[in-house]
């Protein structure tokens, strides 16, 4: 709780944006004018999940004393309070807000916010990134989490969408500044349990970000939030099931090939 970062300047470039949604996938169709939308310069929209790549504090984990090999990015929200502005110069602030002791056996963990600022202090966006460290559990701290009253409704979803990865993508995801080794080699993800690289899961949260536009069309995104539930491989399918419920979008997401449901607990807000 006591490490500090120093606040990161950002200034988002067009070609920065369209690297970001081209990573998410987005312009599979090339002549769908919405895609276009976030991959032309043209009239350039910036994706509005890509606050979670913008103003990292970087690789804190070792200065944390924390086991970085068995850390795994459990969770991740995002409320957009603004247009997010290309080529403006913008400010982000990070600290840590949370950490939950599991016990040794579960692992710690810990919440960072992230809030994204213009240069006079507007605020753009607000993340929150869970990291669960499974190496580190055990210290005594507090072990309650506040509760999640997540519930999946007992009806058929209003909307299934289904979005194909490419086997391809994490190459082409990491270019946005996560270069973990765990997301191209094959034998780093060997190492740490896994058959081959993983998807990153900010590829799998802006994919679902796509899902809930998809679901809503002409919305705009305003607030998104999920559990990663277990990862994603490049070239898998991604089965989303939304839900309506008026003020909020719940959804969770699987991949059919695996009967496994990937992204649990999910909410969303678009407008």
């Amino acid at each position: 709780m006591g490490i500090g970062f120093d606040p990161k300047p950002v200034r988002l470039s067009p070609r920065d944006a369209i690297l970001y949604a081209l990573g998410l996938g987005i312009g599979d169709d090339p002549l769908d004018s919405r895609a276009l939308a976030y991959v032309y310069e043209k009239d350039l929209s910036v994706f509005p999940t890509m606050p979670v790549v913008l103003g990292s504090p970087g690789m804190w984990f070792d200065r944390a004393g924390l086991d970085f090999r068995k850390l795994v990015h459990a969770g991740q929200t995002l409320e957009v309070v603004r247009r997010i502005p290309v080529d403006a110069p913008m400010t982000a602030t990070n600290r840590i807000t949370a950490v939950y002791d599991k016990g040794a056996d579960k692992g710690v963990i810990i919440e960072v916010e992230r809030r994204l600022a213009t240069e006079d202090g507007a605020l753009v966006a607000t993340t929150v990134s869970q990291y669960l460290c499974r190496g580190d559990g055990g210290f005594g701290g507090t072990q309650q989490q506040p509760r999640n009253d997540w519930q999946k409704p007992d009806r058929a979803p209003d909307a299934r969408i289904e979005i194909a990865t490419l086997p391809q993508q994490a190459l082409i995801y990491r270019l946005n500044g996560d270069m973990n080794p765990l997301h191209i080699d094959p034998e780093r993800a060997r190492s740490v349990g896994f058959d081959r690289p993983i998807l990153h899961g900010l590829c799998t949260f802006g994919i679902a970000g796509r899902a809930i536009l998809a679901a809503k069309p002409g919305a705009a995104l305003k607030a998104l939030s999920v559990r990663m539930a277990k990862p994603v491989y490049p070239g898998e399918t991604l089965r989303f099931e939304v839900w309506d419920m008026g003020a909020d979008l719940l959804f969770e997401a699987s991949v059919p090939s695996r009967d496994a449901v990937v992204l649990a607990a999910g909410r969303a807000r678009a407008e």
